[in-house]
């Protein structure tokens, strides 16, 4: 009888259960049909208020295909009508809701595509608070699917747009998303200097707590794991502020931003072997409602209590509730099995323990070749992206050094040229003044010649007398004018045998005469006077004898040693032998 009774209940209670059911799907779709109509007879605002509340309804039912499907229908239907009314508010909202429904089903492909066009609809409208919203989905999506390099690029140019906005929430949110992304890559050092930067401006700014008390609860996990354990502990002080901010700005209590804290502390006090306060801090989680903390954790912290106290059954009885219903495949079953054999160890049940030791070993070695080809892979596409960005590095700095080679280049030729031509200038005055002389030297021998065949005997005397107290004697130069004669007849100047006793000889006369009179009529020594009659005769020959070369020319001259002439010749005229040459047959054409 007890039994029938029994099962009785059991049935009427399945009914029970069943028909409630009925009524909840009953009452859903009694107002997804109330709202249809609405939509059917409302205008402006209040149909876009309906049609909001309708696929709100079916958000909750995402994970169903067609329930999807219907959503994704009614989202276009949305869309058409805030167009139509020009509400861009509404249209930004429907594709930020598209995102949200895309996310809860894991449809990561389906965002990173549709994400960048809505991005730019919100620039475009400066909806900031939905361009960063459906920023941080996005790049959720890149960080879900491994593409890091992709997340940190979106935070970044999240982070330079907001920026430049000077908007420190929008800076903030781009950080806290940067820092997620160190967080999957375990990157603790960056992580933590992201969260710190995050939080420093949230609390420059209101209405984002969540995020603030957040940024808190993984800044201290970046701490945790790099074993900071001082750092944390200075951090608790801020965090509690934060946590009270956020419960007095939504005026309720926030259970899980406590929780987090707590989890944190327990954790810490756990690492640093303080089984007491790691207790108290159990004790303060398990007293809050609805914290939303893992079972998981909270079971393996009792364990490691309960060991340190020494109560060892407790401590198996709570870690074996904790390896129910975790999977095989978890890093945290491992965790649990090896908590269990320091346990059983202790007990002294070694067989147990080394029984569990074997499936640690295997577990573990199955973890690392999963870790290890994932390692793999990932340190694979970094080198892959890095040889990219090297590459295009590369690039760029040739063509840097390309361009500053042309550049040296194009300086050196403008020098050059400007150089050649300063330089031709100069060549055609002095070319020009050169030939004045002999202009002036030629007028003035005809001149010469003139008054001296039109001049009586008693005139030349007069002038003479007039000039002998500034003029050399006629004695004098007629010395000067027989010494040029002989020079310049019979080759005498390319006579490199000819010495100052043949002159002498030649010219009747004695080394001290020569000497006074050469100097008294030319301001040159008798030797100088011979270069400068060499270095002139030269000159001639390059105007009169084009065909000649001008080591040739030298020789005629007297000069065996080219090198000579060339000094000579620049000292004497200011410029070389071959620009001369230049200057006198581009003057002929």
């Amino acid at each position: 009888m007890k039994y029938k009774t029994s099962l009785i209940t059991i049935l009427w209670g399945s009914l029970l259960c069943f028909t409630l059911s009925v009524v909840a799907q009953n009452s859903l779709q009694y107002q997804k049909d109330s709202l249809r109509q609405a939509i059917e007879h409302a205008e402006g605002i209040d149909k876009l208020k309906s049609y909001n509340k309708l696929y709100y309804l079916y958000m909750s039912e995402v994970a169903d295909d067609q329930k999807m499907d219907t959503l994704l229908m009614l989202f276009t239907q949305v869309e058409a009508e805030a167009i139509k009314q020009g509400n861009v508010e509404m249209q930004g909202m429907v594709y930020g809701n598209t995102i949200i429904s895309h996310i809860n089903r894991k449809e990561y492909d389906e965002i990173i595509q549709k994400a960048p066009g809505y991005l730019d609809f919100y620039i475009r409208h400066e909806l900031w608070k939905f361009y960063y919203q459906i920023n941080m989905q996005l790049i959720t999506a890149y960080n879900l699917k491994g593409d890091y390099k992709q997340a940190a690029e979106a935070a970044e140019l999240m982070f330079d747009r907001a920026r430049k906005r000077e908007d420190k929430a929008g800076m903030a949110l781009a950080l806290y998303a940067t820092g997620i992304t160190y967080n999957v890559q375990n990157r603790w050092k960056e992580e933590e200097e992201c969260f710190r930067e995050c939080a420093g401006l949230l609390w420059e700014v209101s209405g984002y707590d969540n995020i603030l008390t957040q940024s808190y609860a993984f800044l201290c996990t970046a701490l945790r794991a790099q074993a900071q354990y001082d750092k944390l502990l200075q951090l608790v002080p801020d965090y509690e502020k934060a946590i009270a901010r956020f419960e007095k700005s939504s005026g309720r209590t926030q259970p899980e931003a406590r929780g987090n804290l707590y989890v944190a502390l327990m954790n810490t006090y756990i690492d640093t072997k303080d089984y007491d306060k790691a207790g108290e801090y159990l004790s303060k989680l398990e007293s809050i409602v609805n914290n939303n903390i893992s079972k998981y954790e909270l079971a393996r912290a009792k364990a490691l209590i309960f060991q340190s106290q020494g109560d060892y059954r407790k401590a198996l009885a709570v870690i074996d509730s904790a390896t129910a219903g975790i999977d095989e495949s978890d890093f945290s079953l491992n965790d649990t099995r090896k908590i269990k054999m320091e346990i059983l160890a202790r007990m002294g049940r070694v067989d147990e323990a080394l029984a569990l030791l074997d499936q640690f070993i295997a577990t573990n070695d199955t973890i690392k070749n999963v870790e290890v080809n994932a390692r793999f892979d990932e340190l694979r596409t970094q080198y892959e992206v890095e040889k990219h960005i090297a590459g295009k590095e590369r690039n760029f700095h040739y063509l840097l050094f390309a361009l500053a080679i042309c550049l040296v280049l194009a300086l050196l030729l403008a020098g050059a040229f400007y150089y050649n031509r300063t330089i031709a200038l100069k060549n055609r005055k002095l070319y020009e003044r050169i030939k004045e002389q002999d202009r002036l030297a030629d007028e003035l021998s005809r001149l010469e010649n003139i008054r001296q065949s039109e001049s009586s005997p008693e005139d030349s005397g007069k002038t003479a007398g007039a000039t002998e107290l500034f003029a050399p004697s006629g004695e004098q130069q007629n010395l000067v004018i027989r010494l040029q004669e002989y020079l310049l007849s019979d080759d005498n100047l390319s006579n490199t045998d000819i010495n100052r006793d043949d002159i002498i000889s030649a010219l009747g006369t004695n080394k001290n005469t020569l000497t006074d009179v050469v100097k008294a009529v030319t301001g040159k020594s008798p030797m100088e006077y011979m270069r400068t009659l060499k270095v002139e005769e030269a000159r001639r020959k390059l105007d009169s004898h084009p065909e000649l070369t001008i080591e040739a020319i030298a020789f005629s001259c007297g000069f065996n040693i080219p090198s000579t002439f060339y000094r000579l010749f620049r000292k004497q005229y200011g410029i070389s032998p071959t620009e001369y040459r230049k200057m006198a047959t581009s003057q002929e054409k």
